[in-house]
This record gives C-alpha cells, sequence and structure tokens, in this order.
C-alpha cells in the first residue's frame, strides 16, 4: 500500500484523536479515550513551534502521525508518534523524525516517547541507537465522596489568581523539581505562558500550599480529563525545605 504525506491541520483535530485512541487501546485495553486538548496541544507546539507530518492510504484517511516539539530552552526535541495497528512503514516514519532532527536540530537531545507496551516502535528506536531512559505511571482513582482532609494547624491550601501568586507559584516549582531528572529552569514569564495558555489549563484548579504563610507546596491541574467527567492532576510538588513532613500527601 501506498501513503502520500501532509502537514496536519485543524480540522484534522477528531481524525487524530481517534488515531491517538486506535493505538493506544491497541496496546492497552484500560485506555481512556483522549483528551480533544492532546492532539491540539500537539498541533499547537507544547513550547515551540512544532513539526507535524501525517502518512494517509489512498482514500486520505491518516494512518500514521509524527510529532516533533522543540524545546529552545532545553535543547531536546521530543518526539511522539502514533498510526493504526498494523501499519507496515513506521520505519519510514521514524526515518523522517531522525532527518528532520539531523538538519534542523544538530546538537539537540532527541526524545521520543511511547506507550511501553509497544514492542514494535521499541525495536524500530533500538536498532537507531535508543535505548529506555526512564518511564512514566498514570495512576488513576474513582472519584469518591472524600471530605476534603484536616490541614495540619498552620497550613493553608490558596487558589492562584493575581500575578504575583503565579511568580510564587513559579518560584515554588524551579525549587521543587531543581533536582528531578532532566530538570532544565525557565524564566517565569516563559514558564507563566505555557500553564496558563495550555490547551486544558484549568484557571480554576491552580493551588499553593502555605505553611505559618510561606510557601511549601503547590498543585497545578487541568481539564485533561473533563471529557470523562474526571479530574487530572497535572504537575504537584513540595520545596525542598518542607520535604518530610505529610504536604505532599
Amino acid at each position: 500500500m501506498s501513503f502520500t504525506t501532509r502537514v496536519p491541520e485543524h480540522s484534522d483535530l477528531a481524525e487524530l484523536r481517534n488515531l491517538i485512541d486506535s493505538q493506544e487501546s491497541h496496546f492497552d485495553p484500560r485506555h481512556k479515550p483522549a483528551s480533544p486538548a492532546w492532539p491540539a496541544e500537539l498541533l499547537r507546539g507544547h513550547v515551540d513551534t512544532p513539526h507535524n507530518l501525517v502518512w494517509c492510504d489512498q482514500t486520505g484517511i491518516i494512518n500514521a502521525w509524527a510529532t516533533l516539539q522543540p524545546d529552545a530552552q532545553r535543547r531536546r526535541l521530543e518526539i511522539e508518534l502514533f498510526r493504526v495497528p498494523n501499519f507496515p512503514q513506521i520505519g519510514v516514519v521514524w526515518d523522517w523524525c531522525l532527518s528532520v532532527a539531523e538538519r534542523e536540530f544538530d546538537g539537540w537531545v532527541v526524545w521520543p516517547t511511547i506507550n511501553y507496551l509497544d514492542d514494535e516502535m521499541a525495536r524500530v528506536f533500538t536498532s537507531t541507537g535508543f535505548s529506555l531512559l526512564r518511564r512514566y505511571f498514570l495512576l488513576t482513582r474513582k472519584l469518591d465522596n472524600d471530605d476534603f482532609p484536616r490541614l495540619p494547624e498552620g497550613v493553608t491550601i490558596e487558589t492562584v489568581n493575581s500575578d504575583d501568586d503565579f511568580r510564587d507559584l513559579h518560584a515554588a516549582h524551579q525549587d521543587a523539581f531543581s533536582h528531578h531528572f532532566g530538570f532544565m529552569p525557565r524564566p517565569a514569564d516563559m514558564w507563566i505562558e505555557h500553564y496558563t495558555n495550555a490547551e486544558a489549563a484549568d484557571p480554576n484548579g491552580r493551588f499553593v500550599l502555605r505553611a505559618n504563610g510561606d510557601l511549601a507546596g503547590f498543585v497545578i491541574c487541568s481539564n485533561d480529563n473533563a471529557h470523562e467527567n474526571g479530574g487530572f492532576v497535572d504537575v504537584l510538588g513540595v520545596r525542598y525545605a518542607y520535604h518530610r513532613r505529610g504536604f505532599g500527601e
């Protein structure tokens, strides 16, 4: 079967979302339907202007999609790949990714991400010199009618609203993740713009925890599970000086 390539457009979002679900459900029957924000964010770009290309069959249906997400601050090129089950040209798709990386992002870290159950794609990566670097896990639970937890004396949780609140949130994030895997400091204005303009951003879902008035921790939630009537904890952290006090819990 022959395929044609083109750059995906906003009008393709529903088809791209279905493509994500087709792939992820193939590997994991427990996969929850992708949020509309997932493909939209990839087309727009996480940080900088992305490179997107789709492979279409003779009827015009999208069978594969490669999205390259550059982050100039980190000099890192993140790559995600999606395709229908049994797509025959995944090696061609990966070759395109590598050619773009070599041509336009020489010297950058190339950081592909896949479902850990995707043995086929893993073999393609290892055949071109890549190896497993890190696994990430998604944890889920049902939303029950739990009471709000009792806060320790002197501890408050507050919503983030003002510009000063956002700068406090940024400072807490940078401190909490300063020793984290792959961490790279990001200027406050750039960081705040990223979290406020994300496709699934929840303006009512950003909170800071203060201990006796001092900023100790934070949580950023998003609307990534709104289509499933669920919540999503995007980032949660506690500043190093406040570790081991139960504030994360």
